[in-house]
């Protein structure tokens, strides 16, 4: 009798035991990505940070205040000795892609680690309409909160780490890429270079004015069915509301060819891997930069992994390195 009131006894408490250990186990898978919120952590400030060797970093959340906002960012820092100075890459998301990896970010860490530069992921607020955009555009009609986010981060860099204040760069894709030309035009005496893929920019930015130096390069897809390649158009109404009619990709190159008062314009078109594609370049330029842009005739708008015999993300790491503001 004693024997069987015992093992129901740890019958019972098997049961028990078992139901408290994985009811936090079924709450958990009940969540999805939406209800987990990104905790970005504060970088440290350094006295005299080229006199500290840095330490890698992959991917770390990291906050900044930015106008009494907290924004956030993903961060990759290079191994490097003290005294080196590190060029800084801000990498501009498509729209709705801030949860996401950024293309071949892995690659561009890795690139970061063996050539000594900053990777910086910057991630859109996650509260604007539809109206608004994840990234503010033609600055002087809306807003200059990301403009504000983009010299905040480098700001908040330069008290942490040893940052080449000369060499720092903006690439994106996309929502992202058409952001990158915010940068171009409104804090080309911070950034020297820009390089993204498949965006474009208004016919008609409210302010664009050259008070440092700024190279381009910019590849596309003729195919693009989401940011058409030969024709301007129009945002949808109740979209990006200000933003105005945006170039199409041929007019745009022009355009910064002479805004940096290029003298020499260069095109000549080859097949690569069944794809051909028109190179055209623009040098002997104000400031020494030369204006580049890749047309791959059977691209679409997804982010392609070479151009022209060329990984993406070396292409643009050769084509920005070349620069200094």
């Amino acid at each position: 009798m004693m024997r069987g009131i015992s093992m129901l006894s740890y019958k019972r408490i098997f049961l028990i035991v078992f139901i408290l250990v994985t009811l936090p186990l079924s709450g958990c898978t009940e969540l999805s990505d939406d209800d987990i919120e990104l905790q970005g952590e504060s970088l440290i400030e350094v006295e005299n940070p080229c006199l500290q060797p840095s330490q890698s970093i992959t991917q770390s959340v990291t906050s900044v205040l930015v106008d009494g906002v907290e924004r956030l960012f993903r961060l990759s820092v290079p191994n490097s000795d003290a005294g080196t100075e590190l060029a800084v890459i801000i990498a501009f998301h498509g729209g709705g892609g801030a949860g996401e990896d950024f293309d071949q970010q892995n690659q561009f860490d890795q690139l970061g680690e063996q050539e000594k530069f900053i990777m910086v992921y910057a991630i859109a607020e996650d509260d604007r309409t539809p109206a608004e955009g994840d990234w503010f555009l033609n600055t002087a009609a809306t807003s200059r909160d990301d403009n504000d986010f983009s010299e905040s981060i480098i700001d908040e860099l330069s008290k942490a780490y040893c940052i080449d204040d000369d060499r720092l760069y903006a690439i994106g894709y996309s929502l992202g890429s058409m952001y990158t030309y915010e940068i171009a035009c409104q804090l080309n005496n911070r950034f020297a270079a820009v390089a993204s893929f498949a965006g474009t920019m208004p016919v008609n930015p409210e302010t664009c004015d050259l008070t440092g130096s700024m190279a381009v390069m910019h590849i596309h897809g003729k195919l693009d069915y989401i940011i058409d390649y030969d024709e301007d158009w129009d945002w949808k109404d109740g979209e990006m509301e200000g933003v105005g009619t945006m170039s199409n990709i041929p007019g745009m190159i022009d355009y910064w060819g002479q805004k940096s008062n290029c003298q020499n314009e260069n095109t000549h078109a080859h097949l690569f891997d069944g794809d051909e594609v028109e190179h055209i370049v623009y040098s002997d330029c104000d400031g020494d930069v030369r204006i580049e842009h890749y047309g791959m005739e059977a691209h679409e708008h997804s982010w392609p992994n070479e151009v022209d015999g060329t990984a993406t993300y070396q292409l643009m790491w050769d084509f920005l390195s070349d620069f200094t503001n």
